[in-house]
């Protein structure tokens, strides 16, 4: 009886460490919205050297924004991120020119909504796209400690949303490179927006 017991016990002390990482990385990975503070705890501050774009940079601010209404300066977030992402990994591309390609390439749903997919080939077609859906930290983290940069999407007190780059951690706190008039200032901590992460995208380097 009592070797019985003892051999329970032991089992019993094996599954709780098994239930609990399995928690920790559910809870990591689970996918919908997330705030910018949690995930792993980053020592110091991590930072990916990315070059910024402006959506507003007075090279590109006035061109039109695929064929919508609307000009780069005042609706190329997201064009901005992506080109952001393309160039960091060698292409010799800004948001001017990655515009002039989604227009060329049907690269836009509707009259400005980027595909993703498409912004991938941009010669030397260097990225591979790799994920557009829920965010997760488990997916923020895993691709910045590997020194991958992630487009993340945000919708402002307006209602109109936002697309803005991450680049770092420092702590719990996720670091922003943004592509609008807040960004000049340079990487700031993505808590300063008071918002959710409702969405991402990411791409790998081939």
């Amino acid at each position: 009886m009592y070797s019985s017991t003892k051999v329970i016990l032991g089992k019993q002390n094996t599954l709780l460490p098994i239930l609990l990482l399995s928690t920790i990385l559910t809870l990591w990975f689970w996918r919908g919205s997330i705030s910018g503070h949690g995930g792993i705890p980053i020592l110091g501050r991590m930072e990916i050297p990315v070059n910024p774009f402006f959506q507003q940079d007075p090279l590109w601010s006035q061109e039109q924004l695929g064929t919508s209404n609307d000009t780069i300066g005042s609706a190329g977030c997201a064009l901005s991120a992506a080109a952001m992402v393309l160039r960091f990994y060698g292409d010799d591309v800004d948001p001017k020119k990655l515009n002039n390609y989604l227009i060329e390439h049907n690269g836009y749903e509707g009259d400005a909504w980027i595909k993703w997919e498409v912004a991938a080939t941009f010669p030397p077609n260097k990225a591979i796209h790799r994920y557009e859906d829920y965010p997760s930290y488990g997916l923020i983290d895993w691709n910045l400690l590997w020194g991958n940069p992630v487009i993340i999407r945000i919708r402002r007190p307006t209602g109109k949303t936002h697309f803005l780059l991450l680049v770092g951690k420092e702590g719990l706190d996720y670091l922003v490179l943004d592509p609008g008039e807040k960004g000049r200032n340079g990487i700031y901590p993505f808590y300063e927006l008071r918002t959710p992460i409702e969405a991402l995208r990411f791409y790998q380097k081939k």
